[in-house]
């Protein structure tokens, strides 16, 4: 399951430039450095009770899915409306075997993705992902795509799509940012419904584990990884996800 969201990672590289050893100039765009979605304040607590899900099971898959993505909704429209962002609605569809393209693409070899231009998530729900759906992987993949949403919305991924860059090593920084504040956001929410889960620390713990299997020269590393997923969940706020005024070793 878990080489699900390792591939989409993976992909997300390849189409990227491998990094050189100098640093990036500071981001001087406002959209992302001091973005409203950062003033808004801490997601608010609330409860999301997670619907049962059986292994292999695509029709309780969705059923799970489906109730994350409602609370996401709920959660993410108040905190958008709060910073005076507009929000909508992602779409969401769900397939049991790989589309042909998708947001005019050829599609990977990933289980998941997010077109910006559609604002729609396509999950695969393939027998690798449904393998073992006890532990918080299916969580936070759908909140991991949630926060593709918020970015978009926010107007953080077009920003970042324009952004000039002088070298390989400023264009790879700025997508690490950039993928380093999706695992914050996503974090971020974790956190503002962990009460309500019934979950340990060892399950955070775990999940800790996978993101950092997804470590790249592209992706961010191990400990980039770590930090920007603990800002998330430690706060429960956007506000510490501003990975755009961070310096470049917080970011590598």
């Amino acid at each position: 399951m878990k080489q699900t969201m390792i591939a989409l990672a993976s992909a997300v590289a390849v189409v990227l430039v491998p990094a050189a050893s100098a640093e990036a100039r500071p981001v001087k765009s406002k959209t992302l450095t001091q973005n409203a979605l950062y003033k808004a304040g801490a997601l608010p607590i609330t409860a999301c009770p997670e619907k049962p899900i059986r292994k292999l099971d695509p029709k309780s898959a969705r059923s799970y899915l489906n109730g994350v993505l409602t609370c996401l909704n709920r959660t993410w429209a108040g905190e958008l409306k709060k910073a005076g962002l507009k929000w909508s609605k992602p779409k969401v569809t769900y397939a049991t075997k790989p589309p042909v393209e998708f947001c005019g693409v050829k599609w990977d070899d990933w289980g998941v993705d997010y077109c910006d231009a559609s604002r729609t998530m396509e999950i695969v729900l393939h027998k690798d992902l449904l393998a073992e759906p006890d532990d918080l992987f299916l969580f936070f993949l759908m909140s991991s795509l949630y926060g593709e949403h918020v970015q978009n919305l926010a107007g953080l991924t077009r920003t970042v799509d324009r952004l000039p860059s002088a070298s390989k090593a400023e264009f790879a920084e700025q997508n690490r940012r950039h993928l380093l504040q999706n695992k914050c956001l996503a974090s971020a929410f974790v956190a503002s419904v962990w009460q309500s889960l019934h979950r340990g620390r060892e399950d955070w713990d775990d999940m800790l584990s996978y993101m950092r299997e997804w470590a790249g020269k592209n992706t961010g590393s191990r400990k980039s990884i770590t930090y920007w997923a603990g800002q998330g969940f430690a706060t429960g706020d956007p506000g510490a996800c501003n990975t755009w005024t961070a310096p470049s070793a917080k970011v590598a």
